[in-house]
C-alpha cells in the first residue's frame, strides 16, 4: 500500500468518525440531552479539524494543539472564515462545560446552536477533504 493510499484509508475513517459523532449529537439533542448533544457537536468538528490537518502532515496530541494549529493552517491562511475558530472555541466550551459540569450544564438553546454551526463546519470540512478520500 502506498502512502497516499494510506493517508486516503485513515482521513475515510476519521470522516465517518466525525459523520458519526455529528449524528449522535442529532439524536442526543432530540432526545433532549443537551450537554451529550453539545459534546458529540465538537467531537464531529474536532475529529475532522484532526483529518484536515492530517492532509499538511500535521498531528496533535492535545486538543488545544488541535485548534491551535486548524486555526494556523486553515483560517489564517484564509481557507476557512474566521468565524470557524469562533464557533469551534465555543463548541469546546460547550463540550467541557457538558462533560464535566455538574452544577452547570448546557441548556436546550446552545445546544441547538451548536449541533446546528457543527452541521455546516462538517460539511465544509467533509467537501474539502472529499477530493482526498474519493
Amino acid at each position: 500500500m502506498t502512502d497516499q493510499e494510506a493517508l486516503r484509508q485513515q482521513l475515510q475513517v476519521m470522516v465517518k468518525k466525525g459523520e458519526r459523532s455529528l449524528q449522535a449529537a442529532k439524536e442526543h439533542l432530540a432526545k433532549g440531552d443537551a450537554d451529550f448533544a453539545s459534546s458529540k457537536a465538537y467531537y464531529a468538528v474536532f475529529h475532522l479539524m484532526q483529518a484536515a490537518l492530517l492532509t499538511r502532515g500535521k498531528a496533535y496530541s492535545k486538543h488545544a494543539g488541535v485548534i491551535s494549529g486548524f486555526s494556523e493552517q486553515f483560517i489564517k491562511s484564509g481557507i476557512f472564515p474566521a468565524a470557524f475558530g469562533e464557533i469551534v472555541q465555543r463548541l469546546r466550551k460547550d463540550r467541557e462545560l457538558g462533560d464535566y459540569g455538574y452544577q452547570l450544564s448546557v441548556d436546550s438553546e446552545e445546544a441547538k446552536k451548536d449541533v446546528t454551526a457543527s452541521s455546516e463546519i462538517v460539511k465544509s470540512l467533509v467537501a474539502y477533504l472529499q477530493p482526498l478520500i474519493a
